[in-house]
């Protein structure tokens, strides 16, 4: 690609930190697929359509909310790719945003979702103990009769044990990290493979047993009678059935984008993707539909032997915080009443807990390199983006990112302060789909602002269907979608994460201050060098 010329007076002065990233580009098609996989992950996403999508939209197919989403998921992973291949440079969407669109709103943008994504991050880790370990040893508490299991899962999602177990796997996750890429593949591609075990297993279990099993095994273990109860008592407690089409389709639309959230994190480290035009586009794509059949085919087998509105009323009652149902509406929980083999329990749960560590590594990592590209262009100090000489890591970047998800994880305990700061997780949504219009607005306009960036991109950028640019055609789609999602926000609350006047005021304050940190950096440049940072975002940064 053309590089962007470079104004004139700038001499000898320095634009960027070093000459080069430092960074070594050793991800292709495989390991992009992994990190979209975990990102999504096995284990926490894996849980959500049975456990929270069939409560939230009674009556909705399960199958058909995951296709509509899957789909729609498409056509946002493929804007992303171009986004990356456009720039393959750490935080490929600020740098092309920076360069083609505005230079403080893109940094805003970007500013806002790393803060919010490293706390998520925290949170996830959190999730461990607090959803989790709970789902996992109840599990085994209940099938296998121990009650130590049982007293381990109440004490886990309390605050000390959150916060505590919690600290433990932040630890292990910024241990992980600080190694060299090629390693931290390693790490992740065992854990796609562990997964994929765990969900065999899910398979066995309910793919084995006979179609009038499910009923009798419930009871079993939640008590006689408690499996034909569970619908009316939903229905007590103001659950009613929707089967509508169109529902269904808002459903996928709106929980899709958290369902898959992560299939496209490659670009922003396509500064270590190799052939970004091809790696990228393939990885989102292969991730999106890794995860869709694997919940699919889970989805099958599982209303093979139990009514879907049955599915939706145990969704239901834990939604609705039913406490005395004492509800669980885990895939993992329906496959082991099936199956009570205790070797087959301890591969899902050691399976889960290692790819939860994996999911916390993908937003350790893609978070990471982003602050690496702000201060790789000077707008924060420079030691942010230092590489060490034998790891190849940005280890001052990672700590960072490490500190911000502590906090996340004492956010979620609830150990210190009541509630939650930062509120639902489903926030996340929100806040991504808003930073996300900056970058998907300059990748859609692209063509149009930098004729010249354009007409010398690769192959796959520049595509034409007839004389309109596809990335045009794409992103004018992927936009619309990010757009929904923001209105649905407001108009479908318990699906939104109750989007209101904090959940705003915080976006506001995080966008205000990235725009705040942009011209103070501004400023220092000008004053201490001599060097308006506006002159680095006329160039492209060095691979």
């Amino acid at each position: 690609m053309a590089e962007m010329a470079v104004p004139a007076g700038v001499g000898d002065k320095k634009l960027y930190a070093r000459k080069s990233s430092g960074l070594v580009r050793t991800i292709g098609i495989f390991g992009a697929m992994v990190f979209g996989v975990h990102c999504i992950s096995l284990s926490s996403s894996g849980l959500i359509p049975f456990s929270w999508v069939a409560g939230v939209w009674p009556g909705s197919s399960i199958i058909g909310v995951l296709s509509v989403a899957m789909f729609f998921c498409l056509f946002h992973a493929y804007t992303y790719s171009v986004i990356g291949a456009t720039m393959p440079r750490s935080a490929a969407d600020y740098t092309m945003a920076s360069r083609t669109l505005s230079a403080p709103l893109a940094f805003a943008a970007s500013w806002t979702l790393v803060i919010f994504s490293a706390m998520v991050a925290g949170s996830l880790i959190a999730w461990i103990p607090k959803t989790a370990f709970p789902v996992l040893f109840r599990t085994m508490g209940i099938v296998m009769a121990n009650q130590g299991f049982i007293n381990f899962a109440t004490w886990s999602a309390t605050p000390v044990g959150i916060a505590l177990i919690g600290t433990i796997c932040t630890i292990i996750t910024f241990v992980l990290m600080i190694l060299p890429t090629r390693i931290i593949l390693r790490t992740l591609e065992i854990g796609f493979f562990l997964g994929l075990l765990a969900w065999v297993v899910l398979y066995f279990q309910l793919g084995t047993a006979g179609q009038g099993a499910f009923p009798a095994a419930w009871d079993k273990f939640m008590g006689a009678g408690s499996y034909a109860a569970r619908i009316q008592l939903a229905k007590d407690n103001g659950m009613v059935t929707n089967p509508n089409v169109a529902m269904m389709t808002l459903a996928g639309l709106i929980m899709g984008f958290w369902i898959f959230y992560g299939y496209y994190i490659p670009t922003f480290f396509a500064g270590e993707v190799k052939q970004a035009e091809n790696t990228l586009i393939a990885g989102s794509w292969a991730s999106l539909l890794v995860t869709w059949a694997i919940f699919v085919v889970a989805a099958i087998l599982l209303q093979r032997l139990v009514p879907l509105e049955w599915i939706a009323a145990e969704s239901y009652l834990s939604n609705a915080g039913v406490s005395s149902a004492n509800p669980m509406p885990w895939i993992t929980f329906y496959a082991a009443i099936l199956k009570p083999n205790i070797i087959l329990l301890w591969i899902v749960a050691i399976a889960w807990f290692y790819t939860l560590i994996n999911l916390a590594q993908t937003y350790f990592f893609y978070c990471s390199r982003i602050i690496f590209a702000w201060s790789f262009d000077r707008l924060i100090p420079e030691k942010v983006c230092y590489i060490h000489p034998t790891l190849r890591s940005p280890i001052v970047a990672i700590a960072i990112i490490t500190l911000i998800a502590f906090v996340g994880v004492l956010d979620a305990s609830g150990l210190f302060w009541p509630g939650s700061v930062m509120g639902a997780q489903l926030n996340f949504v929100f806040f991504a789909t808003c930073t996300q219009l900056i970058p998907v607005l300059a990748i859609t306009l692209f063509p149009f602002t930098k004729p010249e960036l354009f007409e010398n991109a690769s192959a796959f950028v520049k595509r034409k269907f007839g004389k309109v640019p596809v990335i045009t055609i794409v992103g004018s789609i992927t936009m619309a979608y990010l757009l929904w999602m923001i209105i649905a926000s407001f108009l479908y609350p318990a699906v939104g994460g109750r989007i209101g006047a904090g959940t705003l005021g915080t976006l506001a304050a995080f966008v205000i201050s990235g725009i705040v940190v942009f011209y103070v950096a501004r400023a220092y440049r000008l004053k201490q060098e001599g060097i308006d940072i506006n002159w680095t975002f006329q160039s492209i940064p060095p691979i």
